[in-house]
């Protein structure tokens, strides 16, 4: 191709758009480890405690009305870093989606579920 077209060779790609990239005989890995420290660091859950597993066994989320409202900017800051985070990460797909749901008014119950997906 580079004979066909202008170009320059940068070598192998190592980090891209916040996914790390290594390349091997065995094959190439993809990790997002920098991009997780940065989102505990951002929405301050570096030094929570951890869980083992992404959301409660047995919640329900349901449509909470009566619920203390959350910062909606916040709510969405957060979904949207964790969606980002399910391509490398997909065992958090389900409890992502659990809590994209109730976006348009989220509440306390809603914020707490994802400080669990930050924990996990």
């Amino acid at each position: 191709m580079m004979i066909g077209f202008d170009m320059s060779d940068l070598g192998k790609m190592h980090y891209f758009l916040g996914i790390e990239v290594v390349q091997s005989a065995g094959g190439i890995f993809i990790s997002q480890t920098k991009y997780v420290r940065e989102i505990l660091s951002r929405f301050q859950m570096k030094n929570c405690n951890s869980a083992s597993t992404p959301i409660e066994v047995g919640l329900k989320l349901i449509k909470d009305s009566e619920g203390m409202r959350v910062d909606n900017t916040l709510h969405k800051q957060i979904v949207g870093s964790l969606m980002y985070l399910t391509a490398t990460r997909p065992n958090i797909m389900h409890a992502v989606s659990l809590i994209s749901r109730y976006m348009e008014c989220p509440k306390e119950m809603y914020l707490l579920a994802a400080k669990r997906i930050f924990q996990y």
